[in-house]
């Protein structure tokens, strides 16, 4: 199997992986009104670390997009404001990657992404439903939650990233994916 197929194989993985948790984690119970852990975010992650921007912002999309079509949210408040936060979210963690090996860790990117997450879709919910300025007193919960989110998940990231370049046999290299097999 060439590079490319093998490459576009593993990131077909990835994105399934993300929809599936994506899709797992819709099924779960709502807890403090809007509160969930964003699994799904590992794996852009993940891909971020592994593959590069690129390829991340693609799973992360195309996982939304998938997910909200599963879920039958495509184009509902819900659909947008997952669209927004992922967006932002791998933005901001495609920067922070940026200058990772330097000054971030996996849990570093992670928490910043998720308080970029939550505070994307605070802002959408504020554009597209509330239209209150009092939805903005939920920011410092908001920011606490993502810190404690975005810490676990980074730790996950991080046990999965070396788990798979052992796997696939990857480089130590941000965006490095060639084999050696």
């Amino acid at each position: 199997m060439n590079e490319r197929t093998l490459k576009m194989a593993r990131l077909a993985m990835m994105l399934a992986l993300a929809t599936s948790i994506h899709a797992l984690e819709a099924l779960t119970p709502v807890t403090l009104g809007w509160f969930r852990f964003g699994f799904a975010n590992i794996i852009g992650l993940a891909t971020l670390i592994i593959f590069g921007f690129r390829d991340a912002f693609y799973v992360t999309v195309g996982r939304i997009f998938v997910g909200g079509l599963l879920s039958g949210s495509l184009g509902t408040p819900s659909f947008f404001l997952a669209l927004s936060g992922g967006v932002v979210s791998i933005v901001f963690m495609g920067a922070a990657n940026l200058i990772k090996r330097r000054y971030l860790s996996e849990i570093g990117i992670s928490v910043i992404g998720a308080v970029a997450h939550n505070m994307a879709q605070l802002f959408a919910a504020y554009l597209l439903i509330v239209r209150n300025d009092s939805i903005l007193t939920l920011a410092p919960i908001m920011i606490l939650t993502a810190t404690a989110t975005g810490f676990i998940n980074g730790m996950a990231t991080h046990y999965l990233v070396l788990s798979l370049r052992k796997q696939w046999r990857l480089g130590q290299e941000p965006g490095h994916t060639s084999s050696r097999s």
